[in-house]
């Protein structure tokens, strides 16, 4: 069954408000909101469920109308968020050992923004990310402009002053994508069980020689 919708950790944010009321004017005016949930529909780009401090709640609000802090130097929505969704299938984690961690974009223009870790939205069941040599997910990132950003680990160089202190030791071209997804149990026909109900049981080769 399709997820299409996750919970997320709540933040305070800002939506910009030509996204309620699609006049231009209202580009640079902003609402204070709650964001509380994603949306992901395959082949679009991800959305959020808020709430204003006026008591709406709003649906698929694109990543792209949702702010941190008022932007000083916003960028194209398609800037924000290199890949659209996978699939309706996904799931929200924030990684621990990435929270608040800072890190350096590489957006598709070759231009470079600093960004901060907020968590990150992976997808299955779909032919994108069951490929393994086209599986991304996205990590959710609050950029120095205070804008949203969804960006696959491509496309990110993370830093952490105690432990990334090495440049890259090889020219990045030679890092390649995954061509296989390793399956231990693909070997069986190489190995059988006993065919018992010992606990411990015994693995043994099947080879016939």
């Amino acid at each position: 069954m399709s997820k299409l919708n996750e919970n997320i950790e709540n933040f305070k944010c800002f939506v910009r408000v030509s996204h309620f009321t699609k006049r231009k004017e209202d580009e640079t005016k902003f609402h204070k909101a709650y964001a509380f949930a994603v949306q992901s529909v395959a082949g679009k780009i991800l959305t959020f469920h808020v709430m204003t401090d006026y008591g709406m709640v709003r649906s698929r609000v694109p990543i792209s109308e949702i702010f941190m802090t008022i932007p000083k130097n916003d960028i194209p929505f398609h800037y924000k968020q290199l890949w659209d969704c996978f699939s309706e299938n996904c799931s929200v984690i924030t990684y621990d050992y990435l929270y608040e961690k800072r890190c350096q974009v590489i957006l598709k223009d070759k231009s470079i923004v600093w960004a901060t870790y907020l968590m990150t939205i992976d997808w299955y069941k779909n032919p994108y990310s069951d490929e393994p040599s086209d599986y991304k997910c996205g990590h959710i990132l609050i950029g120095d402009d205070g804008y949203l950003l969804c960006q696959p680990n491509n496309r990110i160089v993370w830093k952490d002053m105690n432990w990334v202190t090495k440049d890259f030791p090889i020219n990045k071209s030679e890092i390649k994508v995954d061509d296989e997804l390793l399956s231990v149990e693909a070997m069986s026909d190489r190995w059988i069980t006993e065919d018992n109900e010992s606990f411990y049981y015994e693995i043994n080769s099947s080879d016939k020689k």
